[in-house]
């Protein structure tokens, strides 16, 4: 089995598959892992949209849904990855009442965090989704991942139509998509090239 480091080395963004669609305990596994992440006062605002059909999957290859990103259709499953606000402020809430019930931290970070959840609280949902999205961009981290653990390919999509995409699959109107995550097995073995900046250009002085 493959290191953390080595899936890391390995992740790649795949916009060739196979077709061959994913199954039920591949999708549990992948759902799992997300679920396990960390988050912000372990507020786990992700909501997950597992589109695993052939019919539903091509759709999304068309110009109203992603701009007609047509490899979408032969991906082996799409996740639709989504923050609920509401929940995200509940939960952030619950935590910081049980942080002070029990005393599990000291006045001054405790006040931090109770300042932190009483901004959010007054936070417009554009602001709020930019916090929860964060959390939710952890959990498709981490399933990224472990796709490549199980042999999978993955690619984090940012482009595409939200309103079109709740309405086609019945998705709550108050919650926000953070983006696509297409898994499946990818078609052929193409080279890719890892441009990454140079370790002096990203650690500050």
């Amino acid at each position: 089995m493959r290191s953390v480091k080595d899936s890391i080395a390995a992740r790649h963004s795949v916009r060739a598959y196979t077709g061959e669609l994913l199954n039920a305990d591949q999708v549990e596994d992948l759902l799992d892992t997300g679920r396990n992440a960390p988050s912000s006062l372990n507020s786990q605002p992700w909501r997950f949209k597992v589109v695993n059909d052939a019919t539903t999957i091509g759709w999304f290859g068309q110009s109203e849904v992603s701009r007609k990103q047509t490899w979408l259709a032969q991906a082996g499953a799409i996740i639709v990855c989504c923050a609920d606000l509401e929940g995200y402020l509940k939960d952030s809430q619950a935590s910081a009442f049980y942080y002070r019930d029990n005393n599990l931290m000291d006045e001054e970070p405790l006040q931090g965090i109770e300042k932190y959840v009483a901004r959010e609280k007054e936070n417009n949902d554009i602001a709020r989704f930019g916090a929860a999205s964060m959390n939710v961009g952890i959990a498709v981290s981490f399933m990224m991942l472990r796709a490549v653990e199980m042999g999978l390919g993955t690619c984090w999509v940012g482009m595409f139509n939200e309103q079109v995409i709740k309405e086609k699959l019945g998705i709550d109107p108050n919650m926000r998509v953070v983006c696509l995550l297409a898994v499946g097995k990818e078609s052929g073995s193409a080279e890719f090239v890892r441009n990454r900046k140079a370790m002096k250009d990203i650690v500050l002085p």
